[in-house]
């Protein structure tokens, strides 16, 4: 069975970095993440589940591998 992705896991890694979600979306522009703190917000919180290509972007901001957003799949 697939792993489920872990929303809590965004704020785990957003707050270990000090980031604030503005930090987040500025930080992610460069690399294509183009979202507003609200929809990251959103994400983080599990009431909305970012698209695929932005769990690759987001992974990518932060410097980790996807397979951080999917913990029981180890």
């Amino acid at each position: 069975m697939p792993s489920r992705f872990r929303s809590q896991e965004i704020r785990k890694v957003r707050e270990v970095l000090q980031w604030t979600l503005r930090d987040v979306v500025e930080k992610g522009k460069s690399l294509g993440l183009d979202v507003t703190e609200a929809t990251l917000s959103n994400w983080e919180t599990g009431e909305t589940s970012p698209p695929a290509d932005k769990i690759d972007l987001l992974a990518a901001v932060f410097g980790v591998g996807i397979e951080r957003f999917y913990p029981d799949n180890k």
